[in-house]
């Protein structure tokens, strides 16, 4: 296959009144590196990479201290100090000097990715925490200013942090950028959270495992909302609890039978990194929990089963048919969900009174919960594991019957994938970004099928939103736009006739 290169013609920006007009800066976005550093090779000084020598330069005056100085614009694609001038120099260090002290003065964009660059590669800083709270201070004092820093910084510290083993938890950082809540961190972060604190999951965070729109539901949205934020995580939390306890497996353990995957993490992308310091990529074992049809379908349930409880404590009329749990289960969740429930209305209202025979019933229902909780004979350990083994196995052959047997399952149902098989690096970056709803819709252009509506709005979006996101992530990797109007680039049809449906049309 030929590769097909496109250059980028930048405009000249006039950036000699950036003070007054920052709005622009504010937006810049940096495009994909088009060059690698090289590995393993013995260079001059004269033949260091870009890369090489920013790293050097920054080691040099790592403890430059800077005198009070004039601020000037700097906009620069990938700023180093080598396009700064004198005057640019003393300012950037008069502001590093006074980051160091804690202040935060007004600068340019450009001036602040220098300072990330270094602090990714171990300048400024002896242990690895220390680096880390300085990334993230930096994040908080300029985010405001600059809110396109969080995608950039998101992924860095999240490499950052990955990196170093720093144990630190990174879902509330990756949640802060679009780019890092779409990708491998997210699954990395759905297993770590769900497997050793699942109390730790929001709603939001549940509702990516579940096949039942909770958000169009009449009680979501009539002010059930916030119980569901409130309970959902805790139910979650309760019945991992009682697998753990009767059966000795948690909810990942019961449902997801696979061994995860290897992919390798790019480290530091779209950064002035050397990667002589720590490797290009990182090894990551990724679990993508969210496509495992039998833990979909249990969670699936446990919100349905929650939901319908809560319709009934909120005396809202309707109930969800057809939820499917095992007794001891869907009993497990009705009666703690009635005592945290009462519990919570005697808090917020003591003037409320409770009959003492409901009272006494109340407290049996929570020793039969105790009693559920640390179940201890081995028969009946058997029995429920079984129990949940059956139930895992019945669902995955029934998806199988279903997809099989459906007359309505059609072609248009199965995933697309793309053989990446001899594409270059810019491409299988721009590859690895893409869902599944942007893989639907470039096939639909591909096959010319007119089905680009009805694919948006089986995502929940519009079809020029999903076509300017596959731009967007075209020019971040390979730098020109892959979409013209409604149809494929001529120039890129080649690279798009690998797209196809579970191994067919050429793909493996």
């Amino acid at each position: 296959m030929n590769s097909y290169n496109k250059s980028l013609n930048f405009a000249e920006i006039d950036i000699s009144e950036a003070q007054e007009q920052s709005g622009s800066l504010q937006e810049m976005i940096i495009p994909e590196r088009k060059d690698q550093p090289v590995q393993g090779s013995s260079l001059s000084v004269q033949e260091l990479t870009r890369e090489r020598r920013f790293v050097k330069q920054a080691k040099e005056w790592e403890q430059r201290e800077g005198e009070p100085s004039l601020y000037l614009p700097f906009m620069s694609y990938w700023p180093t100090f080598e396009q700064m001038d004198e005057d640019q120099q003393s300012w950037y260090f008069y502001w590093r000097s006074e980051l160091r002290q804690g202040r935060y003065p007004f600068t340019d964009l450009s001036y602040i990715f220098v300072y990330l660059y270094e602090l990714i590669q171990g300048v400024g800083w002896k242990e690895p925490e220390q680096g880390y709270n300085l990334l993230m201070e930096l994040w908080g004092a300029y985010q405001a200013m600059y809110p396109k820093l969080n995608n950039y910084i998101a992924e860095w510290v999240c490499d950052f942090v990955l990196l170093h083993k720093l144990n630190l938890p990174l879902m509330d950082i990756v949640m802060r950028s679009s780019i890092a809540k779409s990708g491998e961190l997210y699954d990395l972060e759905l297993k770590r959270i769900l497997e050793n604190e699942p109390s730790k999951l929001r709603l939001e965070h549940i509702l990516t495992f579940s096949d039942y729109d909770l958000q169009r539901s009449k009680f979501y949205i009539s002010g059930g909302r916030a119980l569901m934020e409130n309970y959902m995580p805790k139910v979650v939390a309760l019945v991992d609890s009682y697998m753990r306890k009767t059966t000795g497996k948690n909810l990942i353990d019961t449902f997801y039978k696979g061994n995860g995957k290897t992919i390798e993490r790019y480290l530091f992308r779209n950064a002035v990194y050397d990667a002589e310091l720590y490797g290009r990529t990182l090894p990551l074992r990724i679990f993508q929990l969210r496509k495992c049809p039998p833990l979909r379908y249990y969670i699936t349930q446990l919100i349905r089963c929650t939901e319908n409880k809560l319709r009934e404590l909120q005396h809202f009329k309707g109930r969800l048919r057809g939820i499917s749990l095992m007794k001891e289960t869907q009993m497990l969740i009705e009666r703690f969900l009635e005592k945290e429930y009462i519990e919570a209305i005697k808090s917020t209202s003591p003037v409320i009174s409770i009959d003492p025979e409901r009272l006494a019933t109340l407290q049996k229902d929570s020793e039969e919960v105790r009693s559920m909780l640390t179940v201890e004979d081995e028969l009946v350990v058997e029995d429920v594991a079984q129990d949940m083994e059956s139930e895992a196995e019945e669902v995955l052959e029934q998806e199988q019957v279903d997809e099989q047997d459906d007359p309505s399952y059609t072609d248009s149902d199965q995933e697309i994938v793309w053989n990446t098989s001899g594409l270059d690096e810019d491409w299988l970056l721009f590859v690895g970004q893409l869902r599944q709803a942007h893989l639907e819709a470039l096939y639909a252009l591909q096959e010319t099928s007119g089905r680009l509506n009805d694919i948006a709005e089986k995502y929940g979006t519009m079809p020029a939103l999903l076509l300017d996101e596959i731009n967007e992530l075209a020019m971040e990797t390979i730098g020109d736009l892959v979409v013209e109007g409604d149809s494929i680039a001529e120039d890129y049809i080649d690279y798009f006739a690998l797209l196809g449906r579970n191994g067919r049309g050429g793909v493996e």
